[in-house]
């Protein structure tokens, strides 16, 4: 009868039939519970993650933000620095030029007191003359003042300046023949004009005689 019972559609399992399901009753609750909660804890974990990761990319990208201006930062004091160097320099040269330009009168006065000595004076003095233009022109080269070659030299009106000519019907092509002032570069710009008598080519008149009429 009591078995008929158990098959019965009014038995109860007892406790001892949960244990021969394998687990205990507290057992299967607590394992049934533990799933969502893993689930949770994944899902946060994931979500953490995909926080930590967005943090990084925006920290990156402030990173890259903050190379780029520091660089364009070091580069636009680069080029102020060159700028103002440049500028420091023109304006040095500038107010050298004017020095210079005054410079070259005493040594045009040195030029013409050795042009007009004569034989009456002491040629000691004339040696003393001479090596004064001589130290004067190795300051001038020391300071990148140079002498422009210009007699025999085709004519140049960048580095030459025509106070004369004269024609000459052997050359081809204007010459310098004659320099009344010397010219001067300064850092291979023209600090002073070669003050010059220039030759022309010349008209060759052939004289031709007249036919003979028949």
């Amino acid at each position: 009868m009591a078995e008929e019972i158990k098959d019965g559609i009014g038995y109860v399992p007892d406790d001892g039939d949960h244990e021969k399901d394998g687990l205990p009753n507290d057992e299967k609750s607590a394992h049934a519970d533990s799933n969502p909660k893993k689930k949770n804890v994944a899902k946060k974990s994931f979500h953490k993650l995909h926080e930590i990761e967005e943090t990084l990319q925006k920290v990156a990208l402030e990173r890259d933000e903050l190379k780029d201006k520091y660089l364009r930062g070091l580069a636009e004091i680069d080029n102020f620095r060159k700028r103002v160097n440049k500028e420091k320099e023109e304006f040095q040269k500038y107010v050298l030029s004017e020095f210079l330009l005054d410079l070259l009168q005493i040594y045009d006065n040195l030029e013409r007191a050795l042009k007009a000595t004569s034989m009456s004076v002491e040629k000691g003095i004339i040696a003393g003359v001479e090596i004064i233009r001589k130290q004067l022109l190795d300051l001038l080269k020391k300071y990148h003042v140079q002498e422009i070659d210009a007699l025999g030299k085709p004519f140049d009106p960048v580095f030459h300046e025509a106070l004369s000519k004269e024609e000459r019907p052997e050359i081809a092509a204007p010459i310098v023949v004659e320099i009344y002032q010397k010219g001067f570069t300064y850092h291979d710009k023209l600090l002073r004009p070669v003050l010059t008598k220039v030759a022309i080519p010349g008209e060759n008149v052939k004289n031709q005689e007249p036919e003979k009429k028949p």
